[in-house]
């Protein structure tokens, strides 16, 4: 069979995804195509059955060969670079053999990696129908395959590729390029691509198109920019547990992809205000690809702790305060800057815990501490020295500690100092410079420090001496 020359055209562009058909675009090449049926040169490429496929790269450089853009089958640039393959869809020698027998021809090339069961993939390559081409099909196909679907004629491959022209149009363009693609779940580790036609003759459905070349009968096609690339479903993350609204979105979003939510809205992200499961959606060529999260919105609790607490300092130097209820998972922040749940305080004042936890809204509670005590020193007002031996001293006592410091001093009604002592333990016997001081009241005024809270109190009161 008379052959055309056709050169191929390789494909550099960057994708998301890693492209597992490597040269998929035609580029590289071991050495520039000058004849037909040379597909083999295109690195990686060859040709599965005894079909007779091409390759056209602008090394080339010939015109009307097997050049790019200029070639035996007509005009056409690459898809991308300056390269590409090219391959008859159905051959016939003459009308009333339209559309021919089954001879087709095809271009395989094993994938870098095969696919991975269950993994979704998008498959895509591009064609256009050569000039001299009086014919147009409707359906040129990739078939993912774990061998080479070799034949040792060239006769077409009686398979179902997983990816065809869905739209049933026509592929009848001349003048540029036709997308060709789909997603595919992988149910084998596909290790090669084939393109091709992959219907028998009377399956194949063509229509005549325009041609400067009446008296040819067949349909040629070029084809370029072969992709396998592998999905990932989007990501929305951990699952959330939150105490108000939160946003959920799509990690790392694709520019160019539509995301459709549970909720009914669109774009790469959503607020939500309930707790419940979400699920964004996006579709690739046919494949929908989700992810779900769910939204806990955490239930507020309340710290139980009274908002009021009466100490008696002058009966203990300390007490302890924490809330009862705290969750197990919680942690938590004094106003001290202390963050154990039950904290020692040794005085008056506000006291404000704050808790949250992984699964717990955050919240706080105060207490206000009290002091009980009007005074921690307790003086008798009356005292009668008469020797009987009761009640014959009187004696300042400090409630909380035993060892205080006391310092005092005792005045008669005229303002004149009758006594002073300095001593934890002074008293007084009612006396004044050894003489017995007469009935009456007297009057007393101090400071008192305790060394273990370090409180430093002014005192002051009323005695009343009897005989």
């Amino acid at each position: 069979m008379h052959r055309l020359s056709i050169a191929l055209c390789l494909f550099t562009g960057v994708a998301e995804a890693q492209n597992l058909v490597p040269n998929g675009d035609f580029e590289s090449y071991t050495q520039c195509p000058d004849y037909v049926s040379q597909i083999d040169r295109a690195e990686g490429w060859s040709r599965p059955t005894e079909g007779t496929s091409d390759y056209f790269n602008a090394c080339l450089g010939v015109p009307f060969s097997e050049s790019v853009p200029d070639n035996e089958f007509g005009y056409e640039p690459a898809h991308s670079g300056n390269g590409y393959a090219g391959f008859y869809s159905f051959f016939a020698n003459s009308l009333d053999q339209v559309p021919g027998s089954d001879y087709r021809e095809y271009v395989t090339h094993a994938l870098s990696a095969p696919l991975v069961p269950g993994e979704s993939y998008t498959v895509e390559f591009y064609v256009s129908l050569s000039d001299v081409s009086k014919y147009a099909v409707n359906d040129i196909g990739a078939l993912l395959s774990v061998q080479p679907p070799t034949r040792n004629d060239d006769l077409t491959i009686t398979a179902t590729p997983q990816v065809m022209n869905t739209s049933l149009a026509m592929l009848s363009n001349k003048n540029g390029w036709t997308r060709i693609s789909g997603c595919i779940v992988a149910d084998s580790a596909f290790a090669y691509v084939t393109v091709g036609n992959f219907h028998v003759g009377t399956a194949t459905v063509y229509e005549e198109v325009s041609t400067s070349y009446p008296l040819i009968f067949y349909s040629y096609y070029y084809v370029d920019d072969v992709s396998v690339r592998h999905l990932s479903a989007p990501d929305l993350g951990p699952d959330l547990t939150t105490c108000e609204s939160v946003v959920i979105a799509v990690q790392e979003p694709e520019p160019d992809a539509t995301y459709t939510w549970s909720t009914g809205e669109m774009g790469y992200s959503i607020v939500a205000d309930t707790a419940g499961i979400y699920t964004v959606m996006r579709e690739t060529d046919g494949c929908l690809l989700s992810d779900t999260i769910v939204v806990t919105i955490a239930e507020p609790f309340v710290l139980s702790m009274p908002s009021d607490t009466a100490v008696n300092f002058c009966e203990t130097t300390h007490v302890n305060i924490g809330p009862t209820n705290l969750p197990a998972d919680a942690n938590v922040i004094w106003n001290t800057g202390e963050t154990t749940p039950e904290i020692t305080i040794s005085a008056i004042g506000l006291y404000t815990v704050t808790a949250s936890g992984p699964t717990t809204c955050g919240t706080s509670a105060t207490v206000h501490v009290r002091d009980l005590c009007s005074s921690p020193v307790f003086a008798p007002n009356a005292f009668s020295p008469n020797g009987d031996g009761i009640n014959d001293h009187w004696r300042p006592v400090w409630i909380a500690n035993e060892n205080v410091e006391l310092e005092l001093t005792i005045f008669d009604r005229w303002g004149r100092a009758l006594f002073a002592g300095v001593d934890d333990d002074v008293t007084w016997d009612g006396t004044a410079d050894g003489e017995p001081v007469p009935v009456g009241v007297y009057t007393w005024r101090g400071r008192a420090r305790d060394p273990a809270t370090d409180k430093d109190v002014l005192l002051h009161g009323r005695i009343d001496l009897l005989r």
